[in-house]
């Protein structure tokens, strides 16, 4: 029999996983559930209210949906104590554009999404998940500077256990973005600050935008 060689990690591929979210923009009907009406609201969640109003409001709930049931286990019974939503969170606000949602679980934001207003033609979508570096390296079979190498689209920054991928709403940076398996990486991460304590955003917790990932 002939013996297999020992793969060069330099020249081996990295494995990536196409994930099976699918764009969701402008378009209501994919929403499960119909958010409740702003006069049902308490005054303190007129930020929901603006938000619905948004046109980038039903990709914002379709991306929050796959980012919660990708990383977030038992979310329903550890909502607000141990996870949050925060709807247009006044942290990065700018003439340029700002947050429309930011995820965070025990004493960190581990998820956002943004909307570039500085080109004036387009609003622009964007975003960034903050995942385990181990895991995923290990789940592309490449160390963080080969990842990083191989998605120039993306903004990827490693800060000791941890690593931040941004993304942009362009063709380049969601393929990339799509085809990296960020998901185990970003569940152990949210495992673990969720083992070492509560939410520190509770308070600030929207749960009529949960509610559309708890479905």
């Amino acid at each position: 029999m002939t013996k297999s060689q020992p793969t060069d990690p330099a020249t081996s591929p990295i494995r990536t996983s196409v994930p099976p979210w699918q764009r969701t923009r402008h378009n209501r009907g994919v929403n499960m559930r119909t958010p409740e009406s702003g006069t049902d609201l308490p005054l303190r969640d007129t930020r929901y209210r603006e938000l619905e109003l948004y046109p980038e409001f039903d990709f914002v709930t379709a991306w929050l949906r796959d980012y919660v049931r990708s990383t977030i286990d038992n979310a329903r019974i550890s909502e607000r104590e141990y996870w949050s939503v925060v709807c247009l969170p006044s942290v990065g606000a700018s003439d340029e554009g700002h947050r429309m949602i930011s995820v965070h679980a025990g004493d960190q934001e581990i998820a956002c999404l943004y909307v570039d207003t500085s080109i004036r033609e387009d609003r622009r979508v964007g975003g960034f998940v903050t995942v385990d570096t181990r895991v995923l390296e290990q789940s592309c079979g490449a160390d963080i500077d080969r990842i990083t190498a191989s998605s120039s689209a993306l903004s990827v920054h490693r800060s000791g256990e941890q690593v931040s991928i941004g993304w942009s709403e362009t063709p380049a940076s969601r393929e990339q973005f799509d085809a990296l398996p960020w998901r185990p990486a970003a569940h152990e991460l949210v495992r673990r600050l969720m083992q070492n304590g509560r939410n520190y955003w509770a308070d600030a917790h929207c749960p009529q935008l949960a509610m559309f990932a708890l479905e």
